[in-house]
């Protein structure tokens, strides 16, 4: 089962996301503890200012209103707001409005305290008079609190309005099963709109942060696998001047230290193999005259020498042309090439005898390194030939696509174990099935296919062939 790739610029934000939610939840924890406590904090806000101002409405609106219909005006505002709206005298008993009951914290507040002196004056105001309260009038007693079982938001404010029966001023109840109270008491939205610019004004705020960060990790990413894939002079820019500027530092010199290394072994491998050339020519040369001067007994043992001397031979000079294969661009000049014509002197030399299906355009041309590309085609042949002539037909196919030049060279043979595929191109490293004296080669013919390609500016790959078989697809600029 496969498991979730998540960038690390994505789990950065993630991150940063819960981090906020988390501050969130404290501050509705904390919030609503205070809602559970004491809500009187709130009436020094909007929701105060709203409370007051429905109170003058409601003054307002009674006021002009015979009482037998303020009935049907507090129901009218229920509707409007989806709150019980009821009417209470001063002593604190209902004389309006949808029964509610009334939990004991909240009937001290029902009672009017204001003196005689603060009373409001007659209920109804002279003709054109509006009844609202002047600006530097002192603010009406009011209240809000969560009380009772199950809780409810209450608020109240006592108005400048009385009864007409015993001319008792009176106290108008909004009653909520939710803090918003339809918006009189608490309005969400605006705090939703708060904490939505705030989480996008700190998102913008981390963004080139984060995209910084990312960005330079990403470049590392890519140069360290331009470098595992053996381009041992990629270098990163160190602009940073943090851990990351140090890792890019680290890795910078690591590539360097792996292409010395890399390089020492390579001309050591060359030098070792061009030193073997001597004395294995001498060994020949004394082979063919102890040859000629052997017994019919021994001309067998000369045979499996000789056969060993030519073996050694051939590694000698696999090694040698692996070695080459790295200056190919400094001792080849590109140039055009009829790839058909190509192809088939390569089959004359390397398969004549094999089945082979060549789909190739005669009028197919590429601009590239000859030798280095005859090699490379040379040596997949040759493979194909040694592992799979009798299992059915080779096909060679080759077209043009986006400016790149597609040779696929496949056969129907037994092909390789899927965990050896990525490891073909790798010098001396053999499959299994390969590894017999009688067929099995040195490891190197694949490898310097693949140096023969790169320095071709391709790239080579391997893959299972369908239904059977194995496919090698070479990639070569066209241009």
């Amino acid at each position: 089962m496969s498991h979730l790739r998540l960038p690390l610029y994505l789990k950065i934000l993630l991150w940063f996301g819960v981090n906020l939610l988390v501050l969130a939840l404290l501050v509705l924890g904390f919030l609503g503890m205070q809602f559970r406590m004491s809500l009187d904090w709130m009436l020094s806000g909007e929701a105060g200012e709203r409370i007051a101002a429905i109170g003058d409405r409601m003054t307002n609106e009674l006021s002009r209103l015979p009482e037998q219909e303020w009935p049907m005006a507090l129901r009218q505002h229920e509707a409007q707001y989806d709150v019980t709206f009821a009417l209470f005298s001063s002593s604190g008993a209902q004389v309006m409005g949808n029964r509610v009951q009334v939990p004991a914290e909240v009937l001290p507040r029902l009672i009017d305290k204001r003196g005689p002196g603060d009373h409001p004056p007659p209920r109804r105001p002279p003709p054109g008079v509006s009844r609202n309260r002047p600006p530097d009038a002192p603010p009406k007693p009011r209240f809000l609190l969560r009380a009772g079982d199950p809780a409810h938001y209450w608020a109240g404010i006592h108005l400048d309005l009385t009864q007409q029966i015993d001319n008792r001023p009176l106290t108008l109840i909004m009653v909520s099963n939710t803090i918003t109270g339809g918006g009189l008491f608490f309005d969400l939205w605006p705090w939703l709109g708060l904490a939505a610019a705030a989480l996008l004004l700190s998102a913008l705020v981390w963004m080139p942060f984060v995209r910084g960060i990312t960005s330079f990790i990403g470049r590392l990413n890519q140069a360290a696998g331009r470098i595992a894939q053996g381009n041992f002079g990629e270098r990163i820019t160190r602009s940073r001047n943090d851990e990351l500027g140090e890792l890019s530092s680290s890795v910078n010199t690591m590539a360097a230290q792996l292409g010395e290394y890399v390089a020492q072994q390579r001309r050591i491998t060359a030098d070792v193999a061009h030193e073997l050339c001597s004395p294995i020519a001498r060994m020949q040369m004394a082979l063919g005259v102890v040859e000629q001067r052997s017994t019919p007994e021994q001309s067998g043992y000369l045979k499996k020498l000789d056969a060993e001397l030519q073996h050694m031979a051939r590694l000698v000079e696999e090694v040698l042309a692996f070695s080459k294969a790295e200056t190919l661009p400094e001792r080849e000049t590109a140039e055009d090439i009829h790839l058909h014509e190509l192809i088939v002197a390569v089959i004359a030399r390397e398969a004549p005898e094999a089945d082979i299906q060549l789909n190739v355009s005669t009028e197919l041309q590429v601009h590239s390194l000859r030798d280095a590309l005859d090699r490379a085609i040379g040596n997949v042949l040759r493979n194909a030939a040694r592992y799979a002539a009798d299992s059915g037909p080779i096909q060679i196919h080759a077209d043009q696509q986006e400016g790149k030049t597609i040779i696929r060279i496949s056969d129907q043979g037994p092909g390789v174990p899927p965990d050896a595929l990525p490891r073909l191109f790798e010098p001396f490293y053999r499959p299994e099935a390969a590894r017999r004296r009688t067929t099995g080669g040195s490891g190197l013919g694949l490898a310097i296919t693949k140096r023969c390609i790169e320095a071709c500016s391709g790239t080579v790959i391997a893959k299972l062939h369908e239904p059977r078989g194995l496919e090698i697809v070479i990639s070569i600029p066209t241009a």
